[in-house]
């Protein structure tokens, strides 16, 4: 067990190195491990506390960019890529909490830089607002994901 703590925090660690952006687009990062019959062994749960001084920098930083939506667009897109990869080590409930905090994030923030890329992230809070998802079972977080997915598309 030990041996697979370890190797948790190593690959998390891999992971937010590759990828750092995701994470602090949303809030927390998380990683489920599971016994190879399916049983989930434990989480990772990794989440930061930004300061008001931290979020007056990364406003006024997200709003000189006016590029900010297409480029949480396509971290989005990347994000629901990897989760849908069969042996991916993300559920389709950590995937929708990545993607929900990210187009919340950037309806509340940033500049969405036309009508295109503003009417992707509407449509997204909009299919997130108010789900409870961690409530959704198995069959209605995929229902949800892939209508996600689908739009993310466009």
């Amino acid at each position: 067990m030990q041996e697979a703590q370890v190797e948790a925090v190593r690959t998390l660690g891999e992971l937010l190195r590759d990828d750092g952006v995701a994470f602090w687009s949303s809030a927390e990062a998380r990683m489920t491990v599971s016994s190879p019959q399916g049983e989930i062994l434990f989480q990772l749960v990794l989440s930061s506390i930004g300061t008001s001084a931290l979020a007056a920098l990364v406003r006024d930083e997200r709003r000189e960019d006016p590029s900010a939506c297409r480029k949480a667009l396509g971290e989005m897109r990347e994000i629901a890529a990897a989760a849908a990869l069969q042996d991916s080590p993300m559920t389709d409930q950590e995937g929708l909490h990545t993607l929900a905090a990210i187009a919340a994030w950037v309806q509340a923030e940033a500049p969405t830089d036309g009508a295109a890329c503003g009417a992707v992230i509407d449509l997204l809070v909009d299919l997130t607002a108010g789900v409870d998802i961690d409530a959704l079972d198995d069959a209605q977080a995929m229902k949800l994901f892939r209508r996600i997915e689908k739009s993310l598309a466009v």
